[in-house]
């Protein structure tokens, strides 16, 4: 393994919170430390924590003591403007992974108050932000509206004085205000349209809108491996191969998915992975199942009736209201109903409650209250790294059971540090053909959703991303009008 040198950060001197508090090297160790705790569960911190050197805790078991015992061999801080964090192997894409939003900087002289950052009336409260606008109003399911920060240390930035952000979940609502002009642009790669629908903006609006293409999210259907029969590979293995993916992509996302790879084309080739069984075309144009599609039929059949469910069984899928989750549910239900025997309800819930039904099953000794999801995690970083860590790894962010696989631990510690990047395919095959087979697996990959975001022309400086969760300042946007 080639050994890792450091990541050293210098700050700009200078720059300030909104209450006028100086933001130094304390803020970023405070928040980086917090961030990377085993013990927290922020969101996508498990990437994170993949390069660094791991940070070890008091009694990590039950979160008994959370402070860690080597703060300094993770991150250091050298000066009141200098960082540095310290990798465990020698990694260029760390970089990639330290610049999502997720990985925030927050001032340490506020936390330390116990203040909940995550509620908007503390942010208007404490004036906790450096960035290029400040939270002016707020009000839940309706709209936030931002102005400009006069201190903002880039200077000249951002453009705008002010942005005001409606929250829109209704197609109809959206695509109405945008034909009327009343919108400007989306403010993240995501709305509920469908890709024609999505498409259609730049018809129907002379051009004058563009719906820019995003990678979007691993699309998939978990399993909840702690309840029965999930907990039975061979039941697993049976869903796996009867899910008929292309209709699922033609019916939901109509035809918009980018291949079914477990790893998203990042190991093998999609044109390879469409001739594996589960994968391949299940029914022709007529509607009948072509001969792999049968083969695939008859061993599902065959491993439901070994696991002691000839007949199938009755279940509850969960759905959370948000894009073509639901629609995904349908199409799957109607597969394994008529292929295998499973029958049940989809249970849909708003966003935030889908979430927290899904994380009932995280505590170790908990079953969960959910069987079967369907579900996306979106894209981070385009890189298969992020794939294993979404999915694959125990305490991923849609690994809900903490399912994990001492082989797929293996190969992603193995891949994760090489820097051949055809050797590293060559290993990452390997991992997703095993990841396909099912002998032991959670999730059933669907494919990589395309999202999104729908801007005005006359907005300038705009550049869509390559992933979902990029783009989220605005600092650089301008009108040309």
């Amino acid at each position: 393994m080639r050994m890792a040198r450091p990541f050293t950060f210098h700050l700009r001197d200078g720059v300030k919170w909104t209450d006028g508090e100086a933001l130094d090297a304390d803020d970023v160790l405070y928040s980086m430390l917090r961030y990377g705790n085993p013990c927290n569960g922020r969101g996508r911190s498990g990437l994170w924590r993949t390069y660094t050197v791991p940070m070890e805790v008091l009694a990590l078991t039950d979160k008994a003591d959370c402070t860690p015992t080597n703060a300094d061999e993770v991150v250091r801080k050298v000066d009141d403007l200098t960082v540095e964090f310290n990798l465990a192997f020698a990694s260029g894409a760390f970089i990639n992974f330290l610049a999502i939003d997720y990985v925030k900087i927050l001032p340490k002289h506020i936390l330390e108050q116990g203040v909940d950052l995550n509620q908007a009336e503390n942010i208007l409260e404490h004036g906790a932000t450096s960035g290029p606008f400040i939270l002016e109003d707020y009000q839940s399911g309706n709209h936030y509206k931002v102005n400009k920060n006069p201190d903002y240390f880039k200077e000249g930035f951002p453009y705008f004085d002010r942005i005001e952000h409606y929250i829109i979940t209704v197609p109809a609502t959206f695509i109405g205000q945008v034909e009327a002009g009343q919108i400007d642009m989306q403010n993240a790669a995501a709305n509920n349209l469908t890709a024609p629908e999505n498409y259609a903006i730049e018809v129907t609006t002379n051009s004058e809108y563009v719906a820019h293409e995003v990678i979007g999210g691993t699309r998939g259907l978990m399993l909840n491996v702690k309840r029965e029969p999930f907990s039975d590979h061979r039941v697993r293995q049976a869903i796996n191969l009867a899910v008929d993916r292309q209709q699922v992509n033609e019916r939901t996302l109509y035809g918009s998915g980018r291949g079914h790879c477990p790893l998203v084309g990042l190991a093998h080739k999609y044109e390879e992975c469409d001739t594996w069984p589960g994968i391949r075309a299940k029914t022709d144009d007529s509607g009948n199942l072509t001969p792999g599609g049968q083969e695939d039929i008859t061993r599902a059949k065959q491993l439901m009736a070994e696991a002691g469910y000839p007949d199938g069984f009755e279940i509850t899928y969960t759905a959370r209201q948000v894009g073509t989750y639901p629609a995904e549910c349908a199409v799957i239900k109607q597969d394994l109903e008529e292929y295998l025997g499973i029958t049940g309800d989809i249970e849909t819930l708003p966003s935030a409650a889908g979430y927290a039904r899904y994380g009932t099953s995280r505590p170790a000794d908990a079953q969960g209250d959910w069987d079967m999801g369907c579900q996306a995690d979106g894209m981070t970083v385009f890189d298969v790294d992020a794939v294993y860590g979404g999915m694959f790894l125990k305490g991923g962010t849609r690994n809900y059971t903490d399912w994990e696989a001492p082989e797929i631990n293996a190969w992603f510690e193995e891949q994760k540090v090489e820097l051949d990047p055809e050797k590293r395919r060559e290993i990452n095959k390997v991992a997703e053909r095993w990841l396909h087979d099912f002998s032991n697996n959670h999730w059933v990959s669907l494919t990589l959703g395309r999202n999104f975001w729908v801007v005005n022309r006359d907005i300038k400086g705009f550049n869509a991303p390559q992933t979902v969760q990029y783009g989220f300042k605005h600092e650089h946007l301008w009108w040309d009008r």
